[in-house]
C-alpha cells in the first residue's frame, strides 16, 4: 500500500509539473503589447484615375494619381480634420494617399510617414479588370469578404491570402505603435480599410460593409490596441453600436478560435522560408501558444456572453406583496426605510432594463462613453459617395 501511495504521490507530483511547465510556456510566448488604447482614424484616398468609369482594378505601386475632383476631395478633408488633435500621419507607399493626405499635412505641420503595409489589397489575377462590372471584379470583391468572416486562408490568386494582409497592416500598425503615436491619421485604401476593420473589431457589421460602402475620403475610427482588442467606432460618420448582440459575440468568439491555427500555420510557413532553424522553433512555439489560448479564450468568453445575456434578459425581482394590516401598521420609521431601498412602483422604469443594459456593456468591455464617435469621423462635404463597385482600390 505504502509503495502504491508512493507512485500516485509521484505521478501527481509529475502532472503538476508538466501544467505548470506548460502555462509558463504558453504565458512566455504571448506577445508582450502595450496596453494603452490608441485611435484609428482611417481616411480612403480622394477620386484617382483608377477610381472612374471604365478604369481597371489598379493596385500595383505606385497607382494612379488623384483626379482635379480627388484633390478638391483632398482640400475638404484636411478642412474637415485639422482640428481634431492628431498626433501623426501616415500613407502607404502609392501615390494617391499621398496627394491625399498633403493638404492635411500643410494645415497641421506633421509631415507624412510612409508604412508599406496600408496599401491596397493586391488583386492578383484580377488586376487590371473593370472596376465596375465583370467577374474578376466580383472575385476580388468576395474573396476578401471571406477573410472577414474567418477564412483567412483562402487567397486571391496570385495575389495574397488573408493571413499575409492581416500580417502586413499589423506589422504596419505596430510601427505606429513604437512611434509612441496614440492618435494617428491613416491614409489608406477603400478595401483595406473595409476588411482589415471587420477583420479584427470586437463589434463587426458585415453587411455595413456590403451596404455602405466607403466613398473617397470616407472616414473610419477605430479604438484600442492590438492586446485588448479593436472597436469601431464610427463608419462613414455613422455611429456603430459599442453593445453587439450574443449572435455577434459569438461570432467573433468562434471567428477567434478558427482563426488562430490558420495564423500558427501562416507564421511556422514563414519562418521555414527564412531557412532559420531558430525562428522555426520560436513559430512553433508561439503558435501552440496561440491556439492553446484560441481555445481557453472560447470556451471563457461564450460562457461568459451566454451568462451575461441570461443575466440580462431575467425580469426584475418583485417587490414584496404587503397586506393591508401591515401596511398599516407600518412605522413612519419603516416607511422612510422602503423609500430609501428604492423599490418600484407602479408606473416606474423597471430596473431590469438598465441592469440589462449594464451586463451588455460589461460583456462587450465598453465604458459608458464608448458611444461616441471621434470628432474627425463626421462626414465631411468633400466626401464623393460612389456605387458599391467603386469602394474597392
Amino acid at each position: 500500500m505504502r509503495n502504491q501511495a508512493g507512485v500516485g504521490h509521484r505521478v501527481l507530483k509529475a502532472l503538476a509539473t508538466i501544467v505548470s511547465a506548460v502555462a509558463f510556456f504558453v504565458m512566455s510566448a504571448l506577445p508582450a503589447w502595450a496596453a494603452d488604447s490608441i485611435t484609428l482614424t482611417w481616411v480612403r484616398h480622394g477620386e484617382s484615375y483608377g477610381n472612374v468609369a471604365g478604369a481597371g482594378i489598379d493596385t500595383k505601386v505606385p497607382g494612379p494619381h488623384l483626379t482635379e475632383l480627388g484633390e478638391q476631395q483632398a482640400e475638404a478633408i484636411a478642412q474637415q480634420l485639422k482640428d481634431g488633435g492628431y498626433d501623426s500621419i501616415y500613407v502607404s507607399d502609392m501615390i494617391r494617399t499621398h496627394e491625399t493626405a498633403a493638404p492635411l499635412a500643410t494645415e497641421t505641420g506633421l509631415t507624412p510617414i510612409q508604412e508599406g503595409g496600408f496599401r491596397e489589397i493586391s488583386a492578383g489575377i484580377f488586376e487590371g479588370s473593370p472596376i465596375d462590372s465583370g467577374l474578376g471584379r466580383i472575385g476580388y470583391f468576395l474573396i476578401p469578404v471571406a477573410w472577414t468572416l474567418g477564412l483567412r486562408s483562402l487567397p486571391i490568386p496570385l495575389g495574397e491570402n488573408g493571413n499575409g494582409f492581416e500580417s502586413r497592416v499589423n506589422g504596419a500598425i505596430a510601427s505606429v505603435i513604437a512611434n509612441g503615436d496614440t492618435k494617428p491619421v491613416i491614409f489608406s485604401h477603400g478595401a483595406t480599410i473595409m476588411v482589415w476593420t471587420m477583420m479584427n473589431v470586437d463589434n463587426p457589421d458585415v453587411m455595413l460593409m456590403l451596404t455602405h460602402p466607403l466613398g473617397n475620403t470616407a472616414v473610419v475610427v477605430v479604438t484600442g490596441n492590438p492586446e485588448d482588442g479593436w472597436t469601431l467606432q464610427s463608419w462613414d460618420g455613422v455611429v456603430v453600436s459599442q453593445n453587439p448582440s450574443l449572435a455577434g459575440k459569438l461570432f467573433v468568439n468562434t471567428r477567434s478560435l478558427i482563426v488562430a491555427p490558420q495564423t500558427a500555420v501562416y507564421d511556422v510557413v514563414q519562418a521555414v522560408k527564412t531557412g532559420d532553424i531558430s525562428k522555426v522553433v520560436a513559430a512553433v512555439r508561439d503558435g501552440v501558444a496561440l491556439v492553446a489560448k484560441a481555445g481557453v479564450d472560447f470556451v471563457k468568453n461564450s460562457v461568459t456572453d451566454i451568462a451575461q445575456a441570461i443575466r440580462g434578459a431575467l425580469p426584475a425581482s418583485a417587490s414584496p406583496v404587503v397586506s393591508p394590516l401591515a401596511a398599516k401598521v407600518k412605522s413612519p420609521a419603516a416607511a422612510a426605510v422602503t423609500a430609501e431601498s428604492g423599490k418600484a412602483e407602479p408606473g416606474k422604469v423597471n430596473a431590469g432594463s438598465s441592469r440589462k443594459a449594464a451586463s451588455k456593456a460589461t460583456a462587450s468591455g465598453q465604458g459608458a462613453g464608448s458611444g461616441k464617435a471621434d470628432g474627425g469621423a463626421k462626414k465631411g462635404t468633400g466626401s464623393s459617395r460612389r456605387s458599391a463597385h467603386k469602394a474597392a482600390a
